[in-house]
């Protein structure tokens, strides 16, 4: 399974300490169908985020369950940075033909 690593420019609390850095593994089906419990595929923003919270292997040392509400924590610039990498683990697999981009969802227009 593919993953990708970044970093953050102002990290992400968990606990008494600030991580800087994550690793995201690539979606599968299921972490769709988990993602669309915390926010509908039109709310892209929401959707992206609960699709992280799924695909999120580490958070610095910290490998335990990823919530929405701490994303929802991210500063923007991360939150962007967060949605610039979920899109490369899309262009580097199988999403599909003219998806919607950073979800790797199709595309409902």
């Amino acid at each position: 399974m593919r993953t990708v690593q970044g970093t953050w420019k102002h990290g992400l609390k968990i606990g008494d300490k600030v991580h800087k850095t994550f690793v995201l593994r690539e979606a599968e089906a299921g972490d769709f169908f988990d993602a669309e419990a915390d926010a509908q595929t039109n709310q892209v923003l929401t959707f992206d985020a609960a699709l992280a919270c799924r695909q999120f292997v580490s958070i610095g040392d910290y490998t335990g369950p990823v919530l929405l509400q701490q994303v929802r924590k991210l500063k923007p610039v991360d939150l962007m940075l967060l949605r610039v990498k979920q899109k490369e683990l899309d262009s580097q697999g199988e999403a599909p033909e003219g998806g919607e981009p950073g979800t790797g969802m199709p595309s409902s227009s």
